[in-house]
């Protein structure tokens, strides 16, 4: 027998008939470099999208009052309000302040794999809706971990209707009040997966990141460009209706604790438990990113 899928997609319900559409272009403040892939959002409120390849973004909403996002890795948080918005976002260059490091050459003579999963056991999916959001599961630091102190790779159970479908992963210090501290990296990492089922490994070696004292958080962020946009029509009350999502798909295991995972719609929060889950071994139980993390020397 076959078993059963569910796709926890994040939409946005709107009543509005019609909307008022906001268009400009990002750009850093200092280079007049274009900015692709920043996270944008209407304030306080689950509505948003990502800037594309070159930068532009539109945005849907009929308040003109209300306050606009605009969340990159590496620059500054930047708050505007809509009526504001003309054609240019300008975001300014982020400095992060790092704890001083000794610099050690990597050996790769050793390695560790944590939290590795069964791909045979995952059968609930993390997707996206027309809005973009992110997931992110917490690895807290141990004493086994000091002889591999380096992230060489992450591996990640996806689920994709589109070759090459590109996503970006930020990396986070843990923070015991807000969830997500400093960056680790202060560049996006985007990557693509193949078409299917499939464990995904993205291999940052070549990075050189430090596994943090304080602990890792490892955040996956949809992007809500057109090259990831799918098409597709479901049956609800006997009419058939068109809908849109954005590839890829993201697999999550079930676990009895939301201590390690948590959800960014608007703002950082802890995942909720699964109440109404049809797949038993889903049912009350809490969503966690299905991704393994392994460190090297």
């Amino acid at each position: 027998m076959k078993n059963s899928i569910l796709i926890l997609f994040f939409f946005v319900l709107k009543t509005n008939v019609g909307f008022s559409q906001t268009k400009a272009i990002v750009i850093d403040s200092i280079t007049s470099k274009t900015i692709p892939y920043v996270n944008i959002w209407v304030e306080n409120e689950n509505n948003g999208t990502t800037s594309n390849d070159y930068g532009e973004f539109i945005i849907n909403e009929t308040d003109s009052t209300k306050n606009i996002v605009f969340s990159a890795i590496g620059y500054k948080r930047e708050t505007v309000q809509i009526s504001q918005i003309k054609n240019i976002i300008y975001l300014k260059p982020e400095t992060t302040v790092l704890e001083e490091v000794v610099l050690t050459k990597k050996k790769e003579s050793k390695k560790i794999v944590i939290d590795k999963f069964k791909k045979s056991k995952i059968h609930f999916y993390y997707g996206s809706g027309k809005t973009p959001w992110m997931v992110g599961k917490y690895f807290p630091n141990e004493d086994k971990y000091s002889d591999t102190p380096f992230i060489k790779e992450f591996a990640f159970l996806t689920n994709s209707e589109i070759e090459n479908a590109k996503f970006n992963i930020r990396l986070y210090e843990y923070d015991s009040l807000n969830f997500i501290g400093n960056s680790v990296y202060d560049k996006n990492i985007i990557s693509s997966v193949k078409k299917g089922k499939k464990t995904t490994i993205i291999d940052i070696s070549d990075l050189n990141i430090r596994f943090p004292k304080k602990g890792l958080i490892v955040v996956i962020e949809w992007l809500i460009i057109e090259s990831n946009k799918r098409e597709y029509f479901y049956t609800s009350k006997g009419i058939k209706k068109k809908n849109t999502a954005f590839e890829p798909m993201f697999g999550a295991v079930a676990k009895d604790t939301n201590k390690y995972a948590m959800v960014y719609r608007g703002k950082w929060m802890k995942t909720f438990k699964n109440t109404n889950q049809s797949i038993k071994n889903y049912k009350d139980k809490y969503s966690e990113l299905a991704v393994s993390l392994t460190l090297t020397n």
